[in-house]
């Protein structure tokens, strides 16, 4: 469980006592692992999350960060657990990590498949209580690339996900074999570049872009849909990729709908269902849906952090809503903000964000020493993709902020980044140790947060049950992660702060392409006190359910080349800062 250290002090006339964490902050603060195949670079490598609901508890089951898998009992607070040894080495490819898990739960028992394609057929294994680590062999399929099992009537249906065409086959449970002749193609393959959804594009080709800039009418690399995901809701089903490929912050989900698990499926006019991009990371693609304790429904997302390598990646949890009409929504608008985690039956549209806001973008920060290029400008910048390094590998290193003022904290995420670890070194030494000290004058200091002895790993993040008003924070190193230097990506802090909200964005215009509808620029005039826009947009007036985040507060124009050709849509543009957001007042149609 996340505390403050410290049981009882006072803090600049604040008594902070130790409470249960109600929130968390994308991405989540897991111990992710260095399991990435390049031994060279240090990086962490956890994608294609799966999450199942079963006698109680949450299971976790990620690619590649490590071999086992997670448990928590409110999405917050998640424990390593481990396969037994009697399925361990023919579960699981190499026996130590594994690739786009196929995992599903019934009444009775939790399924896990892992997707390898050097051995067919595979190994399904179960477990009536995963709490134990103990598991057992079950049945073997045939191979199928990132599967994913959809249990219905004493069958599997097994979903192809990678690239080709969305194929799906059945498996009899009580016999353990695949159903004859049950293989029927429910989505074809992408092969007209000229006529697919723009969100199809640039597999690889966007990779760091947030506009398609000089890719505009560029684009040819076939799209790759990836990581099916089957959901039932009100007796319909939706079916689920990720594209356009998960080297990008633009990876996300579109959805299909049909009346039965082997279609026919329909493509929806308000897809992708989770856009994520402009924010700290960026992504929300490869992912599960799944109902909670409380019959809510959440989405578990891959998150792109690409600093080493395309495949550094991370998990994020979003809230998801089904309407009225059946629409599904996934709530990405503030997916990188403290969000709550209620432990019981919410609203998303009621309950979901916080209100917290960022304090710490483009603060003044100074430090102990750095690396050239990796100033400590860079540890405030909202982008995982920069960061601050400490010149020399040692303890004590320091960074400090300078918010600007006093304001109320109320959260912190600190975010590491691993340079020059010992890779010879095990994963129990994977961890952080530091000390976090506030202060109102930049002279006398506080310790408010004390993990010189509690182990915090790659975004650590902290909710202060009382908030503090502070104007300095400072971070202090005393162990960094497998003994490398001390580095940050983003040192995040949340809370509100004490000036006025920015302006609405005036004269918002948007101009379709008329080479190539796939595209559209939205324009709007620049607003006082702003620190970013949020450009939110969908196919109809209510159903806004696109977002896209702009942080340069000078910027005033974004292309958008993730339209549906043939359909209408609808605009909005609000602006932010660290006192709020101020939504737009005029939906702008293109």
């Amino acid at each position: 469980m996340k505390r403050i250290s410290l049981l009882l002090f006072v803090l600049l006339g604040f008594s902070i006592l130790v409470e249960a964490q109600k929130t968390i902050c994308n991405p989540l603060d897991l111990s992710y692992g260095c399991g990435g195949k390049d031994a060279n670079k240090p990086y962490r490598e956890c994608a294609d999350p799966v999450i199942v609901t079963f006698k109680g508890k949450y299971y976790l089951f990620t690619t590649q960060d490590r071999g086992g898998y997670r448990m928590s009992d409110d999405l917050i607070h998640w424990k390593d657990m481990e396969f037994s040894d009697n399925v361990r080495k023919d579960a699981i490819a190499d026996g130590t990590h594994y690739v786009a898990p196929a995992v599903a739960a019934d009444s009775n028992y939790v399924y896990f498949f892992d997707f390898n394609g050097k051995r067919s057929p595979g190994l399904i294994i179960r477990s009536s209580d995963p709490s134990t680590g103990k598991w057992e062999p079950f049945g073997k399929i045939r191979m199928s690339a990132d599967p994913h099992f959809w249990i219905e009537n004493g069958k599997i249906y097994v979903y192809n996900g990678l690239g080709g065409p969305g194929e799906c086959f059945e498996y009899d449970m009580q016999k353990k074999e695949v159903i004859p002749q049950s293989q029927s193609i429910l989505r074809p393959r992408i092969t007209n570049m000229d006529t697919c959804a723009g969100y199809h594009f640039g597999q690889h080709e966007l990779a760091r872009e947030l506009e398609a800039g000089k890719l505009k009418y560029n684009f040819k690399r076939q799209p790759c849909p990836e990581g099916s995901w089957m959901v039932k809701h009100d007796g319909k089903y939706y079916l689920q990729y990720a594209t356009p490929g998960t080297a990008s912050q633009w990876y996300c989900d579109f959805v299909l709908v049909g009346d039965n698990p082997k279609g026919p499926f329909v493509e929806q006019p308000y897809n992708p269902i989770s856009l994520n991009v402009g924010g700290f990371m960026g992504s929300a693609g490869h992912s599960c849906v799944f109902q909670d304790k409380y019959e809510n429904w959440w989405q578990v997302s891959t998150m792109w952090v690409g600093k080493y390598t395309g495949f550094e990646r991370r998990v994020g949890l979003f809230p998801v809503k089904f309407d009225k009409e059946g629409r599904m929504k996934v709530y990405t608008r503030f997916g990188e903000y403290p969000s709550y985690i209620p432990q019981k039956k919410f609203d998303p549209d009621k309950i979901n964000w916080t209100g917290w806001n960022l304090l710490s973008k483009d603060k003044e920060c100074t430090a102990s020493s750095f690396e050239k290029g990796k100033e400590p400008s860079k540890a405030a910048d909202e982008d995982i993709r920069t960061w601050w390094a400490a010149r020399y590998k040692k303890p004590n290193e320091w960074l400090c902020m300078n918010l600007g003022g006093v304001k109320t904290v109320r959260a912190i995420q600190v975010n590491f980044t691993e340079i020059e670890i010992d890779k010879n070194l095990k994963d129990a030494d994977d961890y952080n140790l530091y000390k976090l000290y506030v202060s109102k004058d930049g002279k006398n200091w506080t310790l408010l947060i004390d993990k010189s002895k509690e182990k915090a790993y790659t975004h650590d993040y902290i909710e202060l049950e009382k908030p503090v008003k502070v104007a300095y924070i400072k971070i202090e190193s005393i162990y960094s992660a497998k003994n490398g230097k001390f580095a940050l990506s983003d040192l995040r802090v949340f809370g509100e702060g004490n000036g006025k909200l920015p302006k609405r964005p005036g004269n918002v215009s948007v101009l379709r392409d008329g080479k190539d509808d796939r595209y559209a620029t939205v324009k709007w005039n620049k607003s006082q006190n702003a620190d970013g826009y949020i450009v939110q947009f969908g196919y109809r007036k209510d159903f806004l359910n696109q977002t896209i985040r702009v942080k340069d507060k000078d910027k005033t124009s974004l292309d958008i080349h993730i339209l549906i050709p043939g359909q209408k849509y609808y605009y909005r543009v609000d602006a932010y800062n660290e006192n709020g957001v101020v939504e737009g007042r005029n939906i702008v149609a293109d």
